[in-house]
C-alpha cells in the first residue's frame, strides 16, 4: 500500500457500532449475490435466521445512464430490513449517484471492492481495485461525506498480509461503518481452491475499530460458529452455501424440493424486477442433486420458461417416485432371484438329505447282510469244528473199541488154544464149550457196532 487516510471529522452522523446496534446487531448474513440475493430470497432466508441481507450487485455506471434502471435491479418491501444495497463503481461520482437513487429505501450502501470475476476485471472494478488505495479512499469519502445513509465496504485479502491490514485500515479511516472481508485473494475465484484465511480476517478485527463480517469458508451452520470464533468477527456473511440452503443460519438441512417449493411461494408473494432472472438459477441450486441424476430433466431446464420451472419440484417429485419404483422393482426381482436360489440350494440339501440317507439306509443293509453272512459262516465253522471234535471222538471210540475187540479176540484165541488142550484131555466137553465160546462172540461183536 502507497497511502493511508488520514482520519478526517465526519458528517453527524452515529459511530460505527451505533449503527450495527440499529441493524440489530446482526451475526447472520446474506451476502450480494449478483440475480440471487433478491427481494424473495432475502424474504425467505429472513424467515429462517438471517439476521441482515445484502442486494445483488448494482451497477453504478447503469444506474447512472439507464433511466429507470435501479427500478428493475432493486426491489424491497416492508419486511425486508434491515438492508443494505451493494454497487460496483470505479469513480466516485457514480457511485454517490447509484446511492443517492436507493436513500431511504435501505439502512446503508455498500462498495463492493470484492468481486473477483472477469467481468470486474474488464470493467475495472470490484478486486480488481484494491491495489488502488487513493480511489478507494475517494468513492468511500465521498459518498461518506455525502449521503445521509451509512457507507460499507467488502474487500478480498491481498497476498501479504501487512497490505490487507493496510488497506482494512485506509478504509475504515475513509468512513466506512462496516468492512466485510472474505478470507481468499481474487486468485482464487472459486469457493473449493484454497481454504479461507481466518486468521488474517481475526488480525483486521484487531486492527480495526469498527465492526467486521467474515466472509467465505462456510458449508454449514456449524462452519457458522467455527467462523465466529477463530475470527472473533462481528457476523458471518454466507454466500455460496446459502444458495443450496436458504435455511441454513436455522440449522436445518431441508430435503431441495421442500426449499423450492418455498421459493416459489416466496416469488409469488414478494414479485420483484429480477425474479425472472433469479428463478432459473435458484431451481438449479435447489435441486442440484436430483437434476444430477435426471439428465434430461437438467437440460429440460436449461429451457424452462419461469411457468414451466414454477413445475420443477412436481417434476422432479414424479422422477423421484418413478426412480423409486424402479428401485423397488429391482430390488425385488433380486429378493426374487435369491429366494429362488435360496430353494434350490435348500432343495438340494434336502436331495442331499434324502441321498445322503439312502446311502446310509444301503450302507447299514449291507452291513447287515455281511454281518449275517459272517455270522453264517461262523456256524458252518462251528457246526464244521463240531462234526469234526464229534466224528474224531466217535473214531477215537471206535478204534479204542476195536482195540478192546483186538483184545478180547486175542484173548479168546489164546483161550481157545488153551481149550484144546483141555480138549484132548477130555474130549467129552470140548465140543460143546467151542459152540458156546463162538456164539458169545458173534453176540458182543454185534452189540459192540450198534454203539
Amino acid at each position: 500500500m502507497t497511502e493511508e487516510a488520514q482520519p478526517m471529522k465526519r458528517k453527524n452522523k452515529s459511530s460505527a457500532y451505533e449503527f450495527y446496534n440499529s441493524l440489530g446487531c446482526p451475526k447472520y448474513v446474506v451476502a450480494p449475490m449478483v440475480s440471487q440475493s433478491e427481494l424473495a430470497f432475502r424474504m425467505l432466508c429472513r424467515r429462517y435466521g438471517a439476521d441482515l441481507c445484502y442486494t445483488p450487485m448494482i451497477h453504478s455506471r447503469m444506474c447512472m445512464d439507464t433511466e429507470g434502471f435501479i427500478d428493475k435491479t432493486f426491489g424491497t418491501c416492508e419486511g425486508d430490513r434491515p438492508l443494505i444495497a451493494q454497487f460496483c463503481a470505479n469513480k466516485p461520482e457514480l457511485f454517490l449517484g447509484a446511492a443517492r437513487q436507493v436513500e431511504g429505501r435501505c439502512d446503508g450502501v455498500d462498495l463492493n471492492l470484492g468481486c473477483p470475476q472477469g467481468i470486474a476485471k474488464r470493467g475495472h472494478y470490484g478486486a480488481f481495485l484494491l491495489e488502488d488505495t487513493r480511489l478507494i479512499r475517494e468513492m468511500i469519502l465521498t459518498a461518506h461525506l455525502h449521503l445521509n445513509t451509512p457507507v460499507t465496504a467488502k474487500i478480498r485479502i491481498l497476498p501479504k498480509e501487512k497490505d490487507t491490514l493496510a488497506l482494512a485500515r485506509l478504509i475504515q479511516d475513509s468512513g466506512a461503518q462496516i468492512l466485510t472481508v472474505h478470507g481468499r485473494t481474487r486468485d482464487n475465484m472459486q469457493h473449493e481452491i484454497g481454504a479461507c484465511n481466518f486468521d488474517i480476517i481475526r488480525k483486521v478485527k484487531q486492527e480495526l475499530k469498527i465492526p467486521v463480517f467474515s466472509n467465505g469458508g462456510i458449508e454449514l451452520f456449524e462452519d457458522v460458529e467455527k467462523c465466529l470464533k477463530q475470527t472473533e468477527a462481528d457476523g458471518v456473511m454466507v454466500s455460496e452455501a446459502i444458495l443450496e440452503n436458504p435455511m441454513i443460519f436455522s440449522g436445518k438441512t431441508p430435503d431441495g424440493v421442500q426449499i423450492a417449493k418455498e421459493y416459489l411461494e416466496h416469488a409469488r408473494l414478494y414479485p420483484c424486477p429480477l425474479i425472472g432472472h433469479a428463478m432459473r438459477p435458484h431451481m438449479f441450486k435447489f435441486l442440484y442433486r436430483d437434476l444430477m441424476k435426471f439428465t434430461d430433466l437438467r437440460d429440460a431446464f436449461h429451457s424452462f420458461t419461469n411457468e414451466q420451472l414454477q413445475e420443477g419440484p412436481k417434476l422432479v417429485m414424479e422422477r423421484r417416485r418413478k426412480a423409486a419404483a424402479q428401485i423397488a422393482n429391482i430390488e425385488q426381482q433380486q429378493q426374487q432371484q435369491k429366494n429362488k436360489k435360496k430353494e434350490e440350494e435348500e432343495g438340494e440339501v434336502v436331495k442331499n438329505g434324502y441321498e445322503e440317507k439312502e446311502k446310509e439306509e444301503e450302507r447299514k443293509e449291507k452291513q447287515q447282510q455281511q454281518e449275517e453272512e459272517e455270522l453264517v459262516i461262523i456256524s458252518e465253522e462251528r457246526k464244521t469244528s463240531w462234526y469234526r471234535r464229534h466224528r474224531t471222538r466217535r473214531e477215537e471210540a471206535l478204534r479204542r473199541r476195536e482195540m478192546k475187540q483186538a483184545k478180547l479176540r486175542a484173548e479168546r484165541a489164546a483161550e481157545k488154544e488153551e481149550g484144546r488142550g483141555k480138549t484132548i484131555r477130555f474130549s467129552i466137553f470140548g465140543d460143546d464149550d467151542d459152540d458156546s465160546d463162538e456164539g458169545n462172540d458173534e453176540v458182543d461183536t454185534t452189540s459192540e457196532d450198534d454203539e
